[in-house]
């Protein structure tokens, strides 16, 4: 996705389990149609929540669903990042703050609690459930129902003056595993490796330890945690030699400077393209979930269905993802 070349005014994750979260196929489970179509408004839109990633995606979609204007900005007084925002000045008081109650933004783990305890109605995420996640669920006695709606990556980052520009998915396993601790024995400088990592439960350290370490004790280096989205990139600004992860949308997008490096896996860089086609190997899905005992009349559910069976694939792009259907 093209951003503008000026910025705006600032502005702004045991085989005992009695009720089993549902994370349905979409290519094998077809969903119930809602019982009513149902025009949103500010007084009956659904409480939307989710990731830190999907910020931009979400506000895009609640505003075009209810015919608020909004624009990419810069957060310049802040972070610099870059979101979709709502023209809050066109708004009434009431509209407002009804708009900000439906605008939620908890992250990804923060997020998937709130639906488990019904603070939410809709979330869009960067993953799905977590393994404590699913867990607390269980022990609440909730099912949630879950479907893809985008496509996205999860990638490697290194500063810009490290000369290293792969690696394979056994060295990125053994760099954090630390059997790898030297640049050179991967190809690069003679200097140890800084490996970052993120906090437990956030989205991509979800991400880390399922899909790339597959079942690998990761070393534990507490000095390396990141808490927020943004650690990766302000960690490996001032570091030659660290290596981190992060979602690609959120680096090509979100992000969107020259701070960090995204290098390729196995020999293939991740971009839209290698993404789309899914030859880049670490290709994941961003997520609508809602509680499953949801009533199929509202329009939590009416959206839920639009956006599982492709039916917002116009926003998906114009917020800069990658259709999934």
């Amino acid at each position: 996705m093209m951003l503008a070349a000026f910025s705006l005014a600032s502005c702004s994750s045991d085989d005992n389990h009695n009720t089993p979260v549902l994370i349905i196929d979409p290519v094998e489970t077809n969903l119930e149609k809602p019982t009513a179509t149902t025009t949103f408004s500010l007084s009956n839109a659904p409480i939307t929540d989710g990731s830190d990633s999907t910020e931009p995606l979400r506000n895009l979609l609640m505003c075009r669903l209810l015919g608020i204007d909004c624009q990419w900005q810069q957060r310049l007084q802040t972070d610099a990042t870059w979101c979709v925002i709502p023209q809050w000045y066109s708004l009434s008081d009431d509209d407002n703050a009804a708009l900000h109650r439906i605008l939620q933004n908890r992250n990804t783990h923060g997020s998937f609690v709130s639906l488990i305890d019904g603070e939410n109605d809709i979330i869009i995420t960067a993953r799905g459930i977590s393994r404590d996640e699913q867990k607390y669920a269980d022990e609440k006695g909730i099912a949630l129902l879950s479907r893809p709606v985008a496509k996205d990556a999860f990638v490697f980052l290194v500063n810009p003056k490290n000369p290293v520009r792969n690696l394979s998915i056994e060295q990125i396993q053994k760099i954090y595993t630390g059997e790898i601790r030297n640049w050179k024995e991967v190809g690069g400088n003679d200097a140890t490796i800084n490996p970052y990592v993120r906090n437990p439960n956030s989205g991509s350290q979800e991400k880390m330890e399922t899909i790339v370490m597959d079942g690998l004790t990761m070393i534990d280096w507490p000095e390396m945690v990141g808490y927020v989205m943004l650690s990766p990139y302000f960690q490996l600004e001032n570091d030659e030699n660290g290596i981190a992860y992060t979602p690609f949308y959120y680096y090509d997008t979100i992000v969107n400077d020259e701070r960090t490096q995204v290098i390729g896996v196995d020999g293939i860089v991740p971009s839209k393209q290698t993404i789309e086609n899914d030859n880049y190997p670490y290709v994941t899905h961003v997520m609508a979930s809602v509680r499953a005992n949801i009533d199929k009349s509202s329009t939590t559910y009416q959206l839920f269905y639009q956006l599982a069976t492709g039916q917002h694939n116009d926003i998906v792009k114009e917020s800069g993802y990658i259709e999934y259907h």
